[in-house]
């Protein structure tokens, strides 16, 4: 995909971050954090951020879900997502 020429690819929660990474090179991404993960508790959703953050590196990289927000998240999570997400600096 890297070889195609596109600005950015869009990273499935599927795929590994740092798999994607290596497979991509210097294209940037985003994605990929699985959207059951906003089901679990406020810890496990801050883990799981900082791991894909931490996967796909200080450059090039757009944080967001690997898919939309499930019917039955608690909107909660959703915000805790977006604050922690927003509030990260390296």
């Amino acid at each position: 995909m890297a070889n195609t020429g596109v600005d950015i690819v869009s990273v499935d929660w599927t795929v590994d971050m740092k798999d994607a990474r290596e497979r991509l090179g210097d294209v940037k991404v985003q994605g990929n954090m699985d959207p059951a993960v906003l089901l679990g508790s406020k810890e496990f959703i801050t883990d799981r951020i900082m791991d894909t953050i931490q996967k796909a590196g200080p450059t090039g990289h757009i944080m967001n879900l690997g898919h939309g927000v499930m019917p039955n998240t608690p909107e909660e999570n959703v915000e805790h997502y977006f604050r922690t997400v927003q509030n990260f600096k390296w």
